[in-house]
């Protein structure tokens, strides 16, 4: 351990040995005015810094970090046009690129909401802002290093995969009384949690609950329950953190995961749209809230969730060009047949989307393929099917131009023959893939969720297993636990015409039973729009001919 911080001496320390500190440290500044870059780059001199490096926008800060390891970063939070300080830490941390062991303080002027809670939500380790004097920053660099470098053997341990060897090192620095047992004390248990070791755990976050209720220590208590089993008390915890403070991003989360393990997806779906109010910037977070939206039938928030990711995917390394396509295919589904003022808004917006995806991608082939296949549906939901067929053509002609077409591309050629009830070609076509790519389940599941019925063994079972514990459900008229089960099976094989007349089926004799529910007639609406029109000798017309009569009775408003 450095001796300039031996825990006997560490409240001593005096400004030469802190000076000594800097004067071993890698430092970079990244701010997009030369003047500032200059100042801050003077100071950390000043503070006995020798090696500082300057940036002035978020790819030459990750060019920078991905050259050279610095142990301290400063970043201003607006950097312009291009990435912000949240999206830079995001990034380097994403890339494997900043170390633990390292550094990252940003700096800001910024007050608004949700930028100071989403950067706070990904944690830098100081967070200064402005105004500052020379003073005031040296003070809180000062000591945010000296507790960093009090740590940093224990980070270094981590880093390298040795976490038993850090818990030892935790073990021995509470126990020579570190004036950083409370750090350490975190370090501990989140090692305990990574190793396992759950009961361990708990026990040091129960430990320091007892003392004093830190926000951290409840959040590692939930955490480590849920991993236990005892999703009652994680939910009790998170329950009473939100009541406390609904800035506690972290809990709405857990609190999700909680209900999700409950199978309570409506639930889940409230904590997450809770979260994203608090702090709207993650787009992981929408594209989850979408995927739960989509498992509830929620339309306008599917779309709601897709736009967001859209709009804060801009200069994220969570960008991805299928948010535009998820959007616009969701608009599609949404719109069906529908001709209303709002539906073609929907539509239009869509067609925006689409047109921006090509440009932002002008030189990926691939994605204007992908684009004129969601055309095609769009089309095809609007009811212009020559106009589709135009489309899917020029698509084709697009698609046998890849010289190696993207997963991701032939399925939406698939969900394109669908939309033109070209429905052999579009499973023929989901068959080869599902042989091509017999060895990995993802490409396997996002085959079934578009197929008529599963397709996989594993996808096969998975439904049969649902679908008997669904109609389990009905028989013994627990129609509530029957719907979310076969809103679950939903979720993953949301094509299965059976699994949808099971879902209208069970909806109906529970609001015979119980009442109308507003969610409920969305769920219905949903299914019939999915089910499509249904020929007279397919083997399921008759049970679907008597639903809709029952439906007209219940929830008319869903044949619409």
């Amino acid at each position: 351990m450095n001796p300039l911080l031996h825990d006997k001496n560490a409240e001593k320390i005096k400004q030469i040995e802190i000076v000594k500190i800097y004067s071993g440290k890698y430092c970079l500044v990244i701010d997009d005015f030369p003047e500032i870059r200059g100042s801050l780059t003077r100071l950390l001199k000043t503070f006995g810094s020798s090696h500082v490096d300057t940036a002035a926008n978020g790819e030459e800060a990750i060019r920078a970090c991905a050259k050279r390891k610095y142990d301290i970063v400063l970043c201003d939070y607006n950097l312009g046009s291009g990435k912000d300080g949240q999206q830079i830490l995001e990034e380097i941390r994403h890339l494997r690129v900043l170390l633990m062991t390292s550094l990252f303080v940003i700096i800001t002027g910024e007050s608004s909401r949700e930028m100071v809670l989403g950067a706070l939500e990904s944690q830098p380790d100081d967070y200064i802002t402005k105004p500052y004097t020379p003073a005031s920053l040296k003070f809180r660099l000062d000591r945010a290093i000296v507790r960093h470098e009090a740590l940093i053997e224990i980070k270094e341990q981590i880093s390298d995969g040795d976490y038993k060897g850090a818990l030892k090192m935790c073990n021995d620095m509470i126990a020579a009384g570190s004036r950083y047992s409370h750090d350490i004390l975190k370090i501990k248990a989140q090692l305990h949690f990574i190793l396992k070791q759950l009961s361990e755990a708990l026990k040091v976050y129960k430990g320091v609950v007892t003392k004093k209720p830190l926000v951290w220590a409840r959040l590692g208590m939930g955490k480590t329950l849920i991993e236990m089993g005892d999703l009652e008390g994680a939910e009790s915890i998170f329950n009473e953190l939100i009541a406390e403070d609904s800035r506690y991003i972290e809990a709405h989360d857990l609190l999700a995961d909680v209900k999700l393990k409950q199978r309570d997806t409506l639930a889940a779906q409230k904590a997450l749209e809770d979260a994203t109010h608090v702090s709207p910037k993650s787009v992981l977070r929408h594209r989850k809230l979408a995927g739960l939206a989509e498992v509830n039938h929620d339309d306008a928030l599917s779309l709601r969730s897709h736009q967001q990711s859209i709009k804060w995917g801009l200069n994220s390394c969570h960008e991805s060009e299928q948010d535009y396509f998820n959007y616009a295919r969701k608009a599609a589904e949404a719109t069906k047949n529908d001709q209303s003022v709002e539906a073609k808004q929907i539509v239009k917006q869509a067609e925006t989307f689409l047109s921006r995806a090509k440009k932002r991608y002008a030189n990926r082939l691939d994605v204007a393929t992908q684009a004129q296949m969601v055309e095609t549906q769009i089309l095809a939901a609007q009811g212009e099917p020559d106009k589709a067929i135009a489309n899917i053509e020029k698509a084709k002609a697009m698609y046998g131009n890849l010289p190696s077409p993207p997963v991701e591309v032939s399925l939406e050629y698939a969900r394109s023959m669908q939309a033109i009830n070209k429905e052999d070609e579009a499973n023929d076509l989901l068959v080869t893939l599902a042989a091509r790519h017999a060895r990995e389940p993802d490409v396997l599941s996002a085959i079934d969720a578009i197929a008529v019925e599963p397709i996989s063994d594993q996808g096969k079972d998975k439904t049969a297993a649902l679908t008997k514990e669904g109609i389990s459900f009905y028989d013994n008229k627990n129609y509530d636990r029957a719907i979310k089960t076969f809103k679950e099976a939903l979720a993953t094989y949301p094509k299965h015409m059976g699994l949808h007349l099971n879902l209208v089926q069970a909806i109906v004799a529970d609001t015979q039973e119980h009442g109308e529910k507003y969610e409920h007639e969305a769920s219905c609406k949903h299914s019939m729009r999915s089910i499509g029109h249904v020929d007279d000798n397919d083997k399921q017309f008759k049970r679907y001919q008597y639903l809709c009569k029952q439906l007209k009775k219940v929830y008319p408003a869903a044949l619409i």
